[in-house]
């Protein structure tokens, strides 16, 4: 019996062992299971179709770091999507961007200046975006200056549009005693208003200012203004008189007019006469424009929204705006370069990359680019649904002048840029820049243009669309 029970208890507990042991195998399995699912989930997940982009811009400064903002929110939001950015300097860009092209390495995503998006365009090198768009954006809520379409087929859309103004330093205003001027786009200072600031503005080392006995102009504290070489600003003004560069038919220059030479005359003497602006032997190897205003180097230049992107990087907010000033009448203008999309021929690619735009577009997707001024939004509701207004203009750099020339500038008629229309547009101005270079080294200005007329007539080649942005030129 005793044998008997000890043989039943070892019968018991080898069982028990034995279940014991079928137990932890098949925890062991399922371990192992678990282990392999969880691993080839993580392979699955590294190995998932990771859509790269490359996007190119020549943004600058506190711009430019607002667009890197603004793309890595884009990332965060869109995990299947990489962007890789490159940023090139303005004067080499449209160089570059075709070096790119030509090396069959063009960019996914690129800013592009307008008047070159029908050409690359017609030649079958960009997207056209028209299909992208249709049901995802309301056309009726875009403005007109946010997209490029010319022959029934869009080219290009742009992130935000932006403006001109006067900025200026508050406590240079102050210090003068100059009474801040209007933010209305449609009331702004005659040209002479502004040249009266600019010179009680200046002063040398001794505070001594133009037309002073004892000034002296080869040692200035503080500029009045600035004068730049860059047509997009002083086209403006060239259209307050009456003139352009280019007449809209894109058949003869209009730079050399009566009313164009008297504005160019008038930039001109804000260095040679009033002395309230340097020399741009002097202006090359100084700081950025908006460093010294912050610095209160220089008092008020003429400039777009998207300087205010790097007084926000400062955290500086002693400016304020103004409209540009008027010769014969009011002119502003509103404007975008375009983002285009370079055809992968690859659908995913493509698709990937229009979101990118449309999101860049969104303040409501991407909030980096408009909170700082580095751009303003391109659809009209933003501007007039207070709840969407809020979410970018709520901030210390949307100050109250700003907001109000905002408020005026869409009630005021704008210019119309000549670049988006004339064909052959760099080429063009390829041969005009250097004979307004002599102007701002202080030729005479009849001097400096004869004979332009006729060196450009071989690149005139028309117009891709007829804009009245002239209307009282001859």
């Amino acid at each position: 019996m005793r044998k008997k029970g000890f043989s039943l208890i070892l019968a018991v507990t080898a069982c028990v062992s034995l279940l014991s042991g079928c137990g932890e195998g098949a925890q062991d399995i399922q371990t192992e299971e678990n282990t392999q699912t969880q691993e080839q989930a993580a392979a699955d997940e590294q190995n998932e179709e990771i859509i790269q982009l490359k996007f190119t811009s020549w943004s600058a400064g506190g711009e430019q770091t607002a667009v890197k903002q603004a793309l890595a929110s884009f990332e965060e939001q869109n995990p299947g999507i990489k962007v890789e950015a490159e940023f090139i300097d303005n004067a080499n860009y449209t160089a570059k961007l075709n070096t790119l092209m030509a090396a069959g390495d063009a960019p996914n995503v690129a800013q592009l200046n307008g008047y070159l998006a029908p050409e690359y365009g017609a030649k079958g090198q960009l997207l056209d975006l028209k299909p992208y768009l249709e049901g995802q954006v309301d056309f009726d809520d875009i403005l007109p200056e946010a997209i490029f379409e010319y022959d029934d087929k869009i080219w290009g859309m742009t992130f935000g549009v932006e403006c001109q103004m006067v900025l200026y330093n508050k406590a240079l205003f102050e210090e003068a005693g100059i009474e801040p001027p209007s933010t209305d786009a449609s009331n702004p200072w005659t040209w002479d208003e502004y040249e009266d600031a600019a010179i009680r503005m200046t002063k040398d080392i001794n505070g001594k200012h133009p037309g002073e006995e004892g000034f002296d102009p080869n040692n200035i504290s503080v500029w009045g203004t600035k004068v730049f070489d860059s047509p997009i600003f002083n086209f403006t003004l060239l259209n307050s008189n009456g003139g352009a560069y280019i007449a809209a038919e894109g058949d003869r220059l209009l730079v050399d007019s009566e009313e164009s030479k008297e504005v160019l005359k008038a930039l001109q003497d804000l260095i040679y006469v009033h002395q309230v602006a340097p020399k741009p032997a002097v202006t090359s190897a100084m700081p950025s424009s908006q460093q010294m205003l912050m610095d209160g180097q220089l008092g008020m230049y003429m400039a777009g929204q998207f300087e205010i992107a790097t007084f926000a990087e400062a955290e500086w907010g002693e400016f304020g705006v103004a409209p540009l000033p008027k010769f014969k009448k009011p002119a502003s203008m509103i404007w975008g370069e375009p983002l285009v999309v370079y055809d992968s021929k690859d659908e995913k690619t493509n698709d990937a990359a229009v979101k990118l735009v449309l999101a860049l577009s969104n303040p409501a997707k991407v909030n980096d680019l408009f909170v700082t001024a580095a751009q303003m939004p391109i659809y009209k509701s933003w501007y007039s649904d207070s709840e969407k207004k809020e979410t970018w203009t709520n901030n210390a750099w949307h100050n109250e002048s700003l907001m109000s020339y905002f408020d005026s500038l869409f009630q005021t008629e704008t210019t119309s840029r000549e670049a988006y229309y004339v064909k052959n547009y760099d080429p063009i101005m390829a041969i005009v820049q250097p004979h307004l270079d002599k102007i701002w080294d202080g030729e005479d200005v009849d001097t400096a243009l004869a004979g332009l007329q006729e060196e450009a007539a071989p690149e005139m080649q028309g117009y891709y669309k007829i804009v009245d942005y002239y209307s009282d030129a001859e």
